[in-house]
């Protein structure tokens, strides 16, 4: 987990987060405004000025997935265009591009049981 928080949208104004992100990972984005209004626009930018994702005119962004193409800062902007205060909530998560699944088996043969540890190696998602 990156963040999961609330943060208040001001009137005609925006709020930008950054985060540092290593190339090939995963991010997992989502985004919702509580009382379903939309923002004028939400976007991901590798900085200095790289847009990843942009999207107009919108109240809920969900799971989102995007793969990060360079080692870098990112800034998540969201804009709020009229004059009545947003409250948003924001989760982000990182994937990484390798990760080891532990799988635990249990393996009963007649009344002898043994726990086997499986490891699987992932190098792409």
């Amino acid at each position: 987990m990156v963040t999961e928080t609330n943060f208040k949208l001001p009137i005609l104004g925006e709020e930008i987060f950054y985060f540092g992100f290593a190339e090939g990972d995963q991010v997992l984005f989502s985004f919702e405004e509580q009382n379903g209004k939309d923002l004028k626009e939400v976007e991901i930018v590798e900085l200095p000025s790289n847009s990843l994702y942009k999207e107009f005119k919108t109240s809920k962004i969900q799971n989102k997935t995007l793969t990060v193409p360079r080692t870098g800062i990112y800034q998540f902007r969201f804009l709020n265009s009229v004059l009545m205060q947003k409250i948003c909530r924001l989760k982000i998560q990182r994937i990484p591009p390798v990760l080891l699944h532990k799988i635990l088996i249990l393996l009963c043969i007649g009344a002898r049981c043994m726990i086997l540890l499986i490891v699987r190696h992932n190098s792409k998602l």
